[in-house]
């Protein structure tokens, strides 16, 4: 199966309703060609969407400032300096004065694992940008291929609107010569009414559509619905399922975030041992100066930090389950996304001899009878309505094996164009 097929068999189905249309009588001069639209792809709006995305500048924010802190996390704890005073009161003593300063001594497993931890926060946080990447992309890819499936809806009722406005006025004319019953004249023109409305529901969900594709690129979304195309069907390569599920975002994230649990768990650990700190000052007592030195131990005894290390441990759990079920959700999300594009794309490839050929042939030959007076106008708007249905589900399956590939290549851990 070539998935890159369906672009070209999407543009033939695009040009069906200009075809059909042109078939109406009686035939109208072409109008003058509008001014050229640039198009906006769907590359240009994922480009635009990654340096939008507030969740993605955020993470980028969060990111820079842990990197940061995993610089500072090398420095040593501040030291302290401890001032004091003796003898003071109405009795007239010599007083004692005193200055200790401390500094506590990094060393061993409490500097280490306090460095590992900060690299840790530092490596799942620069993972999260790119889940929030990959978050934005789905959100634009969706917001995009929305708006071109209302587009082309609104373009197909568009067209089908002015074949039964061309219609309505030859048989008007009919009725007015007395060949043709008044009574299909209103069928027609409810009908035409009916196609009216239809339209301008599907103008509404496009400008409302292209405004929510404007907020998530952060551009103004009016001029998007015009501009927007139906983009190719990427390829996509089927690999090894196992290898693509731990390139993707949210399982590196997870495995990250894993990681990041288990050294905060280590760091818990290490201050629950012995700590020490080198102490040493001055000291004025009986009217003589001295100095003093000393070492200051903290005993691992008693509660030796036990809440804040059951704690962490805990998360270590909750962070290796978690990292299980996003493997788990990850396998199955590239499965199922590799059945939709294969089946999908299979189908997009036959619809337009399958679905949509019999539809024009049938449209043709009820416009033919029309004309030579053998056929009936309703049998005419019956030909017409099968033909815009059909238009409408080779559009949806084209879009559909575009979003299925896309997705695909997202899932795989992609980005979604090549």
């Amino acid at each position: 199966m070539d998935l890159r097929m369906a672009p070209a068999v999407l543009l033939a189905c695009l040009s069906l309703p200009a075809i059909a249309a042109g078939q109406v009588v009686p035939a109208t001069p072409p109008p003058t060609s509008p001014p050229a639209i640039e198009p906006f792809t769907l590359a240009q709006a994922v480009a635009l969407a990654r340096g939008h995305a507030p969740a993605v500048r955020a993470a980028q924010a969060r990111a820079t400032a842990e990197s940061d802190v995993a610089q500072a996390s090398r420095r040593w704890r501040n030291p302290t300096v401890d001032l004091s005073i003796e003898n003071l009161g109405p009795q007239d003593l010599q007083h004692d004065a005193f200055a200790w300063f401390t500094q506590p001594l990094d060393v061993g497993a409490r500097r280490s694992t306090r460095i590992a931890a900060a690299q840790a926060s530092r490596d799942y946080l620069t993972r999260e940008v790119d889940a929030q990447r990959r978050g934005a992309d789905v959100a634009v890819v969706e917001a995009y291929l929305a708006v071109a499936r209302a587009r082309q809806a609104a373009g197909l009722l568009a067209v089908h609107e002015r074949a039964i406005e061309e219609v309505v006025v030859l048989v008007r004319r009919r009725v007015a010569e007395g060949v043709a019953p008044e009574g299909d004249l209103r069928k027609l023109e409810a009908e035409q009414a009916r196609t009216r409305v239809a339209h301008v529901r599907a103008d509404l969900d496009l400008r409302q559509r292209a405004l929510a594709l404007g907020v998530l690129i952060g551009q103004e979304g009016a001029g998007l619905a015009e501009r927007v195309v139906v983009p190719p069907v990427p390829p996509v390569v089927a690999t090894d399922v196992a290898a693509a599920v731990e390139q993707r975002a949210d399982v590196r994230a997870a495995a990250a975030w894993l990681e990041d649990r288990k050294t905060n768990a280590a760091a818990e650990r290490a201050l629950g041992s012995t700590a020490f700190a080198a102490t040493g000052g001055y000291k004025r007592t009986s009217g003589f100066n001295t100095g003093t030195a000393g070492i200051s131990i903290d005993l691992p005894v008693g509660l030796r930090n036990t809440p804040a290390r059951l704690r962490a441990e805990a998360e270590v759990t909750a962070a290796t389950l978690a990292l299980e079920q996003a493997r788990a959700a990850g396998r199955a999300d590239v499965e199922q996304a590799l059945l939709a594009a294969r089946v999908l794309g299979e189908q997009a490839t036959r619809v337009a001899t399958e679905l949509v050929e019999p539809a024009v042939v049938a449209q043709r030959a009820a416009r033919a009878a029309f004309r030579e007076g053998t056929g009936d106008a309703l049998a005419l708007v019956d030909a017409d309505r099968v033909y815009l249905d059909t238009q409408r589900e080779a559009l949806a399956v084209q879009l559909d094996a575009a979003a299925a590939a896309i997705r695909a290549r997202l899932a795989l851990g992609e980005d979604p164009l090549p």
